[in-house]
């Protein structure tokens, strides 16, 4: 290779140097460059995405929460056992619990891929209607926009 390029004239020389230190910085460029700017544009807007979920999440929450505050919550005591009436009313807002389990006086409720929306309603409801009362609430967002996993700690 080195016989090849000394053969060459110093005009061609000087040719084949250009277009190595152009063929470098194209490498550099498509290879290492470019695929790390693309995966930080994407993080950048992930973030952002996450970031509006929150917001609308926090948003909802105070809401629910001044809805609470302001109708009073009234206990219907004939309306079942804890765990009947988060069952029966998860049915009607078609959210499907994972898992139920019972911690003393209280259960612990999942629900895998939840659409938010819905949530609230079911939570309102369980509230309002039934006096039910949400000691612990965790959310988090699935890979589907509107869904989260949620973990919930509610007694009577």
């Amino acid at each position: 290779m080195k016989e090849w390029f000394e053969a060459l004239e110093k005009r061609e020389q000087n040719l084949v140097l250009m277009l190595g230190g152009m063929l470098m910085i194209a490498v550099i460029y498509f290879v290492i460059y470019q695929p790390l700017s693309d995966k930080l544009a994407r993080a950048k807007h992930g973030v952002i995405k996450e970031q509006q979920l929150l917001n609308w999440v926090e948003e909802n929450a105070t809401k629910l929460v001044a809805l609470q505050a302001s109708s009073g919550v009234s206990n219907s005591p004939n309306s079942g056992s804890l765990d009947q009436v988060i069952n029966s009313t998860a049915r009607r807002y078609k959210l499907v619990i994972s898992r139920i389990q019972p911690q003393s006086n209280k259960l612990q409720v999942t629900l895998d891929n939840a659409t938010f929306t819905q949530l609230l309603h079911w939570v309102q409801e369980l509230q309002l209607n039934h006096g039910v009362q949400i000691e612990i609430a965790e959310f988090r967002p699935q890979a589907a926009p509107g869904l989260v996993k949620t973990r919930l700690v509610v007694s009577k």
